[in-house]
Parts: C-alpha cells; structure tokens; sequence
C-alpha cells in the first residue's frame, strides 16, 4: 500500500481512486488512459505519478486495495456459521452493496482485472488475485445444506450465478439512475428465482 496516498485527505483519495476504478473497468489496463484519469479526478498527472510512480503502479495499489476493501465487506457480512448457500451469496451481494455506495465500479474492476492476460499485470496482481479467489471459493464452499437437481452441479450453479450478478450489475451501473438498493433487490429476487429453479424443494 502506498502510505503517502493515504495521507491525502479522504474526499481527494476517493476521487482519485474512483475515476481509476471507472476507467480501467471500462477499458482494461492496456486501453486505460491516465490522462481521462487524471481530468476526471481533476488533479495533475504530476500529482497522480507523485504518489503512483506510473500506471502499472496505480493498477497494482487500486487491485490490492480494492481486495482488501472487498474482502474486507465479505468478512464483515458474512456469518462463519451460516450453511446455506443461498444465503451466503444474499450475504456477498449485501457486502458488495456496502462496496458499491462508496466505490461503484469497484467491483466491476476486480472482475475485469482477474481476465488481464498481460504477464507484467498477472505477477503484479498474482498475490492478490489468488487471494480473493480462495476467500471467495471458501465462503461459496462454506453453503453445504444445498440439494441440487440432476445434472446440475455446484461448479455450473457458482458460475450462473456469478454471471447473473455481473450482467445485472453492468446493466444498472450504466444507466443514469444507478441506486444500489435497487440493484440489491433485483440480485435477490433473480436468487430467488434460481433457488426455485436449481434446487429441490
């Protein structure tokens, strides 16, 4: 973590990281310009290298602290005790609502950083990455009271819900009137949906 960033005042650090998050999310790390990043935080490119000493450098700090920030919510959110699957994800996408009100493209960036196929990015971010996924594997391990139908496996079903959530997610955070409860409802009531359809009752 980069010490010197965070003395800056919080509004200044949360500007800056927000207008990173959005570009690369939305660009991926090879197409990301510091330059639009830079005039959507509304500071100087002298200031942004100050503190990052390039651009990998500003992608390394935003990857780790965006994992540490999430994993951070997921800890918080999630019950060590709770077996059902089901809940387990209402919990996860509770924590990423809790995320996405200070950081809405947060998540979003995480999801596109782990595809960078770049080797200078991928043994940057490697630690981390392998990080996050385990957490995460281990919180969706944690849900054992779950009878799926025939021919429908755990791995199938992590997979249709994760790429539900990420549509969902992308389709909200682009329109003009973004709220996160909103978002929030809607996951929950497509889980509820999936539940009915993936399970025996």
């Amino acid at each position: 973590m980069n010490e010197k960033f965070f003395d800056l005042n919080r509004e200044k650090q949360d500007r800056m990281i927000n207008a990173a998050l959005r570009v690369f999310a939305k660009n991926g790390y090879r197409h990301a310009s510091t330059d639009v990043i830079v005039r959507e935080a509304g500071i100087s490119k002298g200031l942004l290298f100050h503190y990052f000493t390039n651009k990998i450098g500003l992608f390394s700090f935003l990857f780790d602290y965006s994992v540490k920030y999430m994993l951070f919510e997921f800890e918080r959110m999630i019950s060590a005790k709770e077996k059902d699957y089901f809940v387990i994800c209402r919990e996860m996408e509770k924590a990423k609502l809790n995320v996405l009100r200070s950081y809405p493209y947060m998540n979003e960036f995480i999801e596109k950083s782990l595809l960078e196929n770049q080797i200078d990015i991928i043994e940057t971010i490697e630690e981390s990455k392998n990080l996050y996924l385990n957490t995460l594997n281990r919180y969706l391990a944690q849900g054992t009271s779950l009878s799926l139908c025939d021919g429908l496996s755990k791995t199938r079903l992590n997979a249709l819900i994760r790429y539900t959530v990420d549509g969902l997610t992308k389709d909200q955070l682009h329109t003009n009137s973004f709220q996160p409860e909103m978002l929030y409802e809607q996951i929950c009531d497509y889980l509820d949906t999936i539940k009915l359809l993936a399970t025996h009752t």
